[in-house]
């Protein structure tokens, strides 16, 4: 348990540390999750997903419900973003490696994972059907 001296001590240190105040400190701190943008929901635009959701469905010999169509298309389009994101990066290594860029490649596994998960059902969604 935490003494009252402590607990003052956390206090005030808690008053000094609130984040940035001044508009261009916020503006940058508001960047700092940004990296690439695997990790949002939705990559690629809604038109993009419509139409490769299009030509999957067109591209089936049975019909599919326009949900799987855009899952698998979804899928996709975002392992399309992976594996162009990892040539651009495996083209950076390239000009001379640094630890930052084999990090940052490590650090598309986890997207790549997840895509390929995302793909999985989507094609388990299409044998149900």
């Amino acid at each position: 348990m935490a003494s009252i001296r402590q607990i003052e001590a956390n206090r005030s240190n808690a008053k000094r540390s609130t984040g940035p105040k001044t508009a261009g400190g916020k503006a940058r701190s508001s960047q700092n999750a940004l990296r690439h943008g695997l990790a949002r929901s939705a990559i690629g635009d809604a038109a993009e997903i419509e139409n490769v959701a299009v030509a999957i469905a067109s591209g089936l010999r049975h019909p599919i419900t326009p949900d799987a169509a855009m899952a698998l298309a979804r899928s996709k389009l975002a392992l399309l973003r992976l594996r162009s994101l990892r040539q651009a990066m495996l083209g950076a290594l390239l000009t001379g490696p640094l630890a930052a860029d084999l990090k940052g490649l490590q650090g598309l596994e986890r997207y790549d994972r997840a895509a390929l998960v995302q793909q999985r059902r989507a094609l388990r969604l299409l044998r149900l059907e």
